[in-house]
C-alpha cells in the first residue's frame, strides 16, 4: 500500500503484469508507448501507441489499493 501511496496517480490504469505475473508501472497517462522486459523474468513488458502486449494483464490487485487511497476511475479506454 505505501507504494501505491508514494505513486499518487490520480487514477486508476497504471499497474500491470507480464506473463509471468510480475507487476511493473506505466507512468504519466498509464498507455503503453514503450515496449521493454521484464527485469525480473525477460518477458516483453509495456506495448506501443496505448495498445498494451497481449501477454500483459492488469495488476487488479494494485488497482485496487489505487481506489482505497483515492484514485479515480481512469478516463482513457486502456485503464477501464
Amino acid at each position: 500500500m505505501d507504494v501505491v501511496k508514494a505513486l499518487s496517480f490520480t487514477h486508476e490504469g497504471h499497474f500491470y503484469n507480464c506473463l509471468n505475473g510480475h507487476t511493473f508501472v506505466i507512468t504519466e497517462c498509464g498507455g503503453a508507448m514503450e515496449e521493454a522486459h521484464c527485469p525480473e523474468c525477460n518477458e516483453p513488458i509495456g506495448g506501443r501507441n496505448h495498445s498494451l502486449n497481449t501477454t500483459n494483464t492488469r495488476a487488479t490487485d494494485f488497482e485496487m489499493m489505487a481506489r482505497q487511497v483515492g484514485a479515480e476511475p481512469s478516463p482513457w479506454a486502456w485503464g477501464q
